[in-house]
Order: C-alpha cells, then structure tokens, then sequence
C-alpha cells in the first residue's frame, strides 16, 4: 500500500514538472512570437513612410502643374478682361480672342450670364452645363474654375472671371469664360512614376471626379467616395473621415484594398476651392525592391527568436521545480476547501492571476448556475464571457482592469445559462490580494436571478402602463394640435361671410372655403373617434381619388388666416406636374402638408417668407409617380445637432426663441410615422438663424384613365406672356402653355412685361394671354395691367396670385383685369383659367355644394327618425331639395308606431336614427322586422349614428338595418345609399 502510495505521489510529481516545462515553453514562444510581431510592425511602418512619402513627391508634383495651370489661366482671363473694359469694337474683340486662343490653345471662350447661357465670339450661344447656383457663386465676386460638358463634346474645365459686366452683340454677360478639354489637362499631369502604373484623380470634396487620369481607363469612375464605399475595405467612419479631410482640404496618406489589390491612397488640397489631388498606386508595385528585405528580416527574426526561447526554457525548468511543486500543493488545498464550500450556495467563487487571467479556481457549482463546465471556465476564464448577451452594452468592458491589491469592486452582469439559454442575473464582487508576491483577482458571483424577475415584472408592468397612457396622450395631444388649424379658418371664413352677408359671390367662396376645412376637420374626428387606433398607436392609410390642385389650395385656404395674423409672405408653385390626378390617402397627406406648414408658419416671425413648392420627379414604375413637396422658411431655423433628432418623439430645442412657442414635440415624430407608412421620405435641411426647408418625396399611383387631353385646339399657335419674379413659376408655366399648344415667352419684370406688349402691338405678333403675378419687384401686377391696356392692348389678363383676391378684385376688374388664378397653378385651372378669359368653358365654373338633383327621387316618401330638432330640420331641407316627401318621427317607439298604422307602400325608406330617448334604433328596426305584415316588415331602414365604430355597423346590420351612414351626413355619402337602396 505504501509503494502504491508512493508510486502515485512520483508520478503527480512527474506530471507537475513536465507541466510546469509546458508553460515554460509557451510563454517564452508567446514573449517571441511577441517581439517578432513587434518587430515585424515596425519594418512594415518603415516601408509604408518611404512608399507613401515618394507616391506624396509624384502626386506634389502633378499638383502644382495643376495649380500653376488655374493660375496661367485665371491671369489670362483678368488679362483678357481689362482688354474687354477698353474697348466696344466687335471685329477688335473677336481677333484679339481668336489671337489669344491660338497662343494658349484653350478650346473655346464665352461671354456669359448668370444663368449658364453664352456666347462666343463668333455669335454661336447655348447653355454651358455649370452648377445651377452660377448666380450665387458670381456674386461673391471670386474666380471659378468647374468642370462643364456639352451636348456631343468631351468634358471640359472651365475658367470664370466674374469682375466684367457688359454687352457683346446684343448678349448682356456677367462673366467671361475660357474652357480646355480634359484630355489636355491630362496631358499636364505625370503619372510616369513607377512605371506608369499610378492614377491621378481630382474630385470635388463630396467625391465628384473632375479629372481622371487612371491607368485603367476601362471602367469610368464618376464618384471616388461611391467608389470606395462599395468596393474597398474601409469602414463607414473611415469614409467620412476621408470625405471631411476632402472638404478641409488636408493632406494625407492611407492604404486601402479595392478588390483584391492593396493601393497606397495619398491625397492634396489644390488651389481651386473644394479641388483634391489623389494618388493611387498599387502596394505591391512600390514594394517589389522591399519584399526580399522583409521576407529575409521574418527568417532571421524567427531563428533568433527560437533559440533565445528554447535557452531561456532549459533556465526556468532547472530552476522552478521546487516552486512549482509548492504551488500546487496549496492550489489543491485551496480547491478542495472551495469545492466543500460552494456546494451548498448560489455563489459562484473564481481565483484570477492579475497579469496572465489564467483561472487558479473556480467553484464547481458554476455548472449547476450557468451550465458551462467547471473545466471549460478553469482552462479559459474567457468561455464566460461566451454567456454575456450579445446587445448587453457592458459586453466588451473590463471590470477588473486597474483593480490594485486590497481594492474591492462591486457591479451586476446577466449571463446566458448556456443549456436552458435563460437569461440570469449576478451581483460580482471582486477583490484584489496577494499570493506569493503576485497579484490575484478573488471573485464572488451571487446569483440575484430570483430578485431581478420579482422587480423586472413590476418595473414591466409600470412600463406597460405608462406605454399605454403615453400612446392616448400623443394621439389626442396631435389631434389637438391638427384640429385647431382647420377650426380657425372655419370660425374666420364664418365670420367673414356674415360680414359680408349682402355679397353673394364672396359669401359664396367663404362657404366653399369653410367646406374645405371642414370636411378636413371631419376625417380627423373620425381618426379620434377610432379607439383601436389610440390603443395601438397605429394609423391605417385608405386610397382614395385625389386631385392635387384641390389638395394645395385646399391648404392654402386653411393657413391663410395664420399667415395674414403674422403678415407673412406665401409662396406656392406647381412644376412639372403632369399627373394631378393620384390615388392616395388625402387625409394623411393633408396632415403632413399642414403639420410641416404650421410649424413653418409658427416658426417664422412677422414679415418672413413661407413657401411650399411641389415637383413630379421623373418615376421608375408604370402607373405610379414620384412627387416631391418643399415646405422652406426663413425663419429661425435649427441647430445641427437638434436636426439629426428632430423626427424623435417629445424632442423640442431647448432656446430662448422655442420655448417661448407651444408645441409638444411630437407631430415631426407623427408626420415621419406617416411619410414611412406612405413608402415615401422626408428629410431637413436647416440652419440657425436662416430656416428650415424640409423635403417629402411620396409615390403615388397616378389615374392614367382619367388623363385629359392637353392640346386645346382654340389656343393652338397662340402667344403668351409670363410675368413673375420668381424664375421656377415662369418656368412651370411656360412649359404647361407650351403643353396646350401655345406659344410661350416669360420676363422677370413688369416693366419688361409692358416694353414687350408695346413691341409685340408694333410688330404685329401679339399676345393672346397674358399671365401676371400680382405682388412684382418693380411694380404690382395691376398697375402692369394698366400699362398693357394704355396701349389699347385688350388681350386677356390673367393676375397669378397665391393670396385671396377679395380684396383687390374691385381695382383689378377697374384696371383691365380679366380674370384671376390662384397660385400653385396646375395644368387643370391653367386650362379652366385660359378657356373662361378667351370667353369659352371646359366645365361649369358654378360650384355646387350639394350633388346633382335626381328626377329619381321626385315624390318618394321618407320616415325621417330623429331626436334632435336642429338634425331634424337639416335633414328635411336636404330631402326636400331632392323631391322628397318627408314624415319625421322624434323616437324610436313614434316610428314603430308610425310605420305599423301605415298603408303597405306609404313609406320607401327610413332614415333611423340609433340613440334616442324611449326606444333606440336598434330596437326599433328589431319590432319593425317583425311585423305580420311582410310589406311593411321589409321596409328599407338605413342607420344614422355618430357613432362609426366597426361595432356600431355590425349592430346595425345584425338588427335587420340595410345601410350605415356615420352623422355628421355627407350628402354625397347620403345620395349614393339612397341610390343602392330606391
């Protein structure tokens, strides 16, 4: 027995020893395999600085050829222009340039607008396809240099001076240009080095490529930034870095991997604002001379650092037997003491080593609360990290870094039991000693699973119920908001027309203008009214016929009164809307046009400019087009930072300015809600102190089938005038005058307006229509009309206004005018506008309120249930409008009684209500129903209820009712049930 005994003590001793020889071994190959790495990092450093450093030299090189080729030039231009102040002769000016040309050898030279248009020497014009804010970058009086590209002709630089005004065979210019085609500032660029196998670019800072002078000409590349984002290996981050480094200009170097080829990446401001030069050669070309350098430094490296471990592994084995030996003595005492310990607790102890983490012990209760072996966790403390859950935003934090001897720690941390895949919570306590002269982390993890469920599910509760009060108090806060703006304009337009009671024709367009809103106000109601919508803080969108026309002046008629109240400027305009005919929820596009709009409106102070412009971009699918709608101010705008968050819900700036403004914060939440639900965008562009323009692009299914023609054949081959100082409504309307066949013609200025009729009169090519904005620069639209009918010019005038002309109308018809138009003009009232000032109709300009009579229901016989009085008598007025006799009844039980004395036939329907006083309408219709006799039993009974749940129409059907109407009555609603049912 005790040869056994000491036959298995030699043999642990044994196994120790090779142990300890093991670890020897792998922490001196580790410290090697350290310095090699080091090593290794240090040469790479080295040939990365020489490579990018001559690449630098080259790319420095090809730079200031560039930049002394902007200077030559824009010298030339100034050259060429004080030539130009000094002289007005054509034929002196055009050989001076032709001469000039001939000794720089640019490709062409332009005498040009503000506009893009130009000329050339010889009287060739056209438009130069620059940036469209030419205009704004003449004004700042700079030079400029851009890229440019005609129709049929390569790519060109061009050169602007913009400090000569002036006049060249009739064409009045800001600025004077010269171009060179591209491929002649190529020829200006070296990339000879290296065998000519580096590329030169330059590109504007948002990654626009200017030049190109790659090696592979093959594939074009239109935008380096796009380029990299999806064919190199750099990070989202790094790409923005890059781009930022672009925009300041700054110079670097980078590597980076495109494809499976490495290339050193250097770049360099140039003198021309937002111009960068890049470098681009691949890795492997700079480094051929350098790669048998490294590949010889890795074999010595690599033999040096073996014999360095296997000398230092003889070393530590001869000499820490002893001490291995006692170490493992007191480790095994100190396992089988925890391991008695930790059987009967829900606490989890762990031994660390401070410098190395290797795990001295762990309890063996850790598989019964976490289900990973004891073994696993012992072998690699890091398997535990294995059970930290993945979106835990503690996962990758390292508690125990810096903890120092006699230190305590304490914090929680949840783990995935590894077999159940439950998630449980632990309170950790750690502590920092010494053993043997080597710092060692103690740690205690108390399991608190039980305590964290207990207060996990009150905390889930409160949340649950404060979700549910937060959802009702967003919906009815918004609603609240939404339904004041269509109530204000429905109390003033009310109050306008009782002022105006004697007036017909105004009192009539305020009742129409008060109908708009209402109608507005009534599908919100109906949102309110909805209860499963409230709960869920869901909304559902429902298609329906719109015209956009209608939708844009219907808004323009609820937000008028804000805008007169704070007297501001509105702007509203139509282009290149060619289907104003869509299917679309209306009331969810009302209310984002009106939220965006309000906060326009409340955000702008007096005397600012609110516009709203919407565009039909050009669609990708068949039957469905893309429109896009700009509500901009100039208000007080928004801070970078609040603008990245601006969607989110109950976010408001906190300034001075807002917190003086009501609101919420939650109606931009709603409007993105909305705008994501209709497939569409929405976007913001703002500064502080400037405004604010957010920009909604929705698709919507277009009616293809009710498209009217556009050619109208009595305007064919006419001539019309466009006056209006803004250029994006002269544009619009020109081409939709050009869509009906007319000949179109604008100007910015009423006094141009007047000098081209005068003209137009003596050359005998007049005008057929003329279109006027009212509020001009230089004068208003009446007293231009004035002007035009001073030279007993009566062509029809029409005045384009985007404000209520009530109050102008008298002047105006004294002035000549012939009829107005309500801004944003769509190709529908261009149309009706035009044929009513000729003297012709497309549709009858009445507006009806109520639908067409219906000989069909002349002398038919309503039971009319009812009780309220006021009710009562709006409905028989309307019944009667339509030849119906009608009989009321002020409850149900009147009704019942009525219909049981009543000859089979007297009646053809009843309109019941549902709540009523004595009998309800359900009731009712049930005693109805069973009558004896079959005639009177079977009487059509249509509902009336304010009640429109989808609840209150299944009662209604299941009590033997034929239809369902939601009160307030639609009319047109209430004409087509009498329809289906007579």
């Amino acid at each position: 027995m005790a040869d056994k005994t000491h036959e298995i003590k030699r043999n642990r001793r044994l196994r120790q020893k090779w142990l300890s020889a093991a670890c020897a071994i792998l922490l001196l190959v580790f410290l090697a395999a350290g310095f090699c790495v080091r090593y290794l990092s240090f040469v790479s450093q080295i040939i990365y600085q020489e490579s990018t450093s001559h690449l630098e030299e080259v790319l420095h090189k090809s730079n200031n050829m560039l930049n002394q080729m902007v200077r030559k030039n824009l010298t030339y231009l100034h050259l060429y222009n004080r030539f130009l102040e000094s002289t007005s002769d054509e034929a002196e000016i055009q050989a001076y340039i032709e001469k000039a040309q001939q000794d720089t050898g640019f490709a062409s030279f332009y005498f040009l607008s503000y506009d893009g248009n130009y000329t050339t020497v010889t009287g060739e014009t056209g438009y130069l396809g620059l940036q469209t804010n030419l205009d704004e970058m003449l004004a700042d009086g700079d030079d400029i240099v851009m890229n440019s590209a005609l129709p049929g002709k390569p790519q060109l630089l061009v050169f602007v001076c913009p400090e000569t005004q002036g006049s060249y065979r009739g064409f009045a210019y800001d600025a004077i240009a010269i171009s060179y085609y591209n491929d002649a500032v190529l020829r200006l660029l070296d990339n000879s080095a290296f065998q000519g196998n580096a590329s030169n670019y330059v590109i504007y800072s948002d990654g626009r490529v200017v030049i190109d002078n790659s090696v592979n000409r093959k594939e074009t590349i239109y935008n380096f930034i796009a380029m990299l984002r999806d064919h190199s290996d750099l990070t989202e981050e790094q790409i923005l870095d890059l781009s930022n480094a672009f925009t300041q200009g700054r110079s670097g170097n980078m590597k980076v991997k495109l494809g499976d080829t490495s290339y050193y990446l250097v770049y360099e401001g140039t003198e021309v604002p937002s111009w960068t030069m890049l470098g681009l050669v691949p890795v492997s070309i700079v480094n051929a001379s350098l790669d048998k350098l490294w590949s010889y430094t890795i074999q010595i490296v690599v033999g040096i650092a073996f014999g360095l471990a296997v000398l230092v592994i003889l070393l530590i084995v001869r000499r820490n037997r002893a001490t291995v030996r006692r170490k493992n003595t007191e480790i095994l005492y100190r396992d089988e003491l925890f391991r008695k310990l930790s059987l009967n607790v829900d606490d989890v102890f762990l031994m660390l080593d401070a410098k190395t983490s290797k795990t001295d012990y762990v309890s063996p209760n850790i598989g019964r609360l976490l289900g990973i072996p004891w073994k696993k966790v012992r072998q690699d403390v890091h398997a535990l990290a294995e059970l930290v859950p993945q979106n835990d935003p503690d996962r990758d934090k390292n508690f125990l870094e810096g903890l120092s001897r006699g230190e305590q720690r304490e914090w929680d941390a949840a783990y995935l039991h590894q077999e159940t895949r439950e998630l449980r919570w632990f309170h950790i306590i750690a502590m920092g000693s010494e053993v043997e002269g080597r710092t060692k982390y103690i740690l205690v993890m108390s399991d608190r699973t039980a305590d964290k469920q207990i207060n996990q599910a009150l905390s889930d509760a409160v949340a649950a119920a404060e979700t549910a009060n937060r959802a009702k108090s967003t919906f009815l806060s918004n609603m609240s908001h939404d339904i004041r703006t269509p109530m204000n304009a429905i109390i003033g337009f009310t109050t306008l027309a009782l002022s105006n009671i004697d007036d017909k024709e105004r009192v009539k367009d305020y009742l129409a203008k008060t109908l708009a809103s209402s109608n507005h106000l009534l599908s919100l109601i109906n949102d309110v009214l909805d209860m499963s919508r409230i709960e869920s803080g869901k909304i559902h969108l429902e298609e329906v016929e719109v015209n956009l026309s209608d939708v844009l002046h219907d808004l323009k008629t609820i937000v008028s009164g804000q805008i007169y109240a704070k007297q501001l400027e509105l702007y509203m305009d139509a282009t290149d809307v060619t289907d104003e005919d869509v299917y679309c929820d209306k009331t969810r596009l009302n209310q984002i046009l009106l939220n965006l709009l309000s906060n326009a409106i409340k955000f702008t102070p007096a005397g600012g400019t609110v516009s709203v412009r919407v565009r039909q971009l050009a669609g990708k699918v068949h039957g469905c087009g893309q429109y896009e709608f700009r509500i901009k101010d100039n208000g007080i705008g928004m801070s970078p930072e609040f603008a990245k968050k601006i969607f989110e819900p109950f976010e408001r700036e906190r300034t001075s300015t807002v917190s003086r403004i009501q609101g919420t914060g939650l109606g931009m939440a709603i409007t993105k809600n909305i705008v994501d639900m209709m497939g569409g965008t929405i976007e913001v562009q703002t500064a502080q102190g400037k405004g604010s323009e957010f920009i909604i692009c929705l698709p919507m299914r277009t009616q293809d089938e009710h498209r009217p023609v556009e050619k109208i054949t009595e305007l064919e081959g006419l001539k019309a005038l466009v006056v209006d100082d803004d250029f994006n409504t002269c544009d619009s309307v020109t081409k939709m005058l050009v869509k009906v066949g007319m000949r179109a013609e604008w100007t910015l200025s009423g006094k141009e307006a007047v000098l081209r009729a005068r003209q137009s009169i003596e050359m005998s090519d007049v005008y057929h229509a003329y279109i006027i904005d009212w509020r001009l620069p230089d004068m208003n639209g009446i007293e231009v009309t004035r002007q035009i009918r001073s030279l007993h010019d009566d062509t029809p005038i029409i005045i384009l206004t985007a404000y209520d002309w009530s109050d102008i109308e008298v002047e105006a018809k004294a002035a000549g005018v012939t009829a107005f138009c309500s801004k944003p003009m769509f190709m529908s009232d261009l149309r009706e506008t035009l044929m009513s000032a000729l003297g012709q109709k497309l549709t009858d300009a009445s507006q009806e309120f109520l639908p067409e009579e219906d000989a069909d229901f002349k002398d038919r016989h309503i039971l009319l249930v009812e009780d309220n009085e006021l009710n009562r008598e709006i409905a028989q007025e309307i019944l009667r409008e339509y030849g119906f006799r009608v009989d009321t009844a002020e409850n149900g039980a009147v009704a019942v009684e009525k219909v049981r004395t009543a000859a089979p036939g007297s009646y053809d329907l009843v309109l019941m209500d549902v709540q009523m006083p004595v009998m309800d309408g359900y009731t009712a219709t049930r005693q109805i129903r069973a009558l004896k006799d079959p005639a009177l039993a079977g009487i059509p009974i249509l509902a009336m209820t304010a009640n429109a749940f989808d609840e209150d129409r299944r009662n209604a059907m299941e009590s033997g009712m034929n239809g369902f109407l939601s009160k307030p009555i639609v009319i047109g609603d209430l004409v087509q049930e009498l329809h289906k049912i007579l």
